[in-house]
């Protein structure tokens, strides 16, 4: 089974409409480095102590990189981290939305998927029933993801 790692973007996208858990239902596991787990808390609000809540349960784990390197300043630490951490694990796959490290991610042929592609996932797998609909709770929460893709990746 792939090592899954997440940035911090979807993790908190998650958290924000109480809907962690479709990760922990897909994936049984998900890592995190250090910088991400960070950048979870940097806010005392309830996305955070959820990700704080799936630490303490053990299916999401916090692991500790190597110094990442080589990585354009663009990136936010927590992406280079996850970045990092997906080099030294061929067989991982990441979890991140932004435009500018999924870029990056497929110039180092890192295995990727988004929060969109992971509720389309869920829904296919009868996890839930509207991937639609969580996209627009994610989105009023200020979490905005396309819509659209949702619409191509189901055709």
């Amino acid at each position: 089974m792939a090592v899954i790692i997440s940035d911090t973007g979807p993790l908190l996208a998650f958290a924000g409409i109480h809907q962690l858990t479709i990760l922990q239902q897909l994936f049984k596991t998900v890592w995190i480095p250090q910088a991400v787990w960070q950048e979870s808390q940097a806010h005392s609000d309830d996305a955070a102590q959820q990700i704080a809540t799936a630490l303490q349960q053990g299916w999401l784990q916090v692991m500790t990189v190597p110094p990442p390197q080589d990585f354009p300043v663009s990136l936010g630490e927590g992406e280079q981290e996850a970045m990092q951490f997906a080099i030294t694990n061929p067989s991982a796959l990441l979890i991140m939305d932004d435009r500018l490290a999924r870029r990056e991610a497929l110039q180092r042929k890192l295995a990727f998927v988004g929060t969109v592609k992971v509720l389309w996932i869920a829904e296919q797998r009868h996890l839930i029933s509207d991937a639609a609909v969580l996209l627009d709770a994610m989105a009023a929460n200020g979490y905005y993801l396309s819509r659209q893709l949702l619409q191509q990746i189901s055709e």
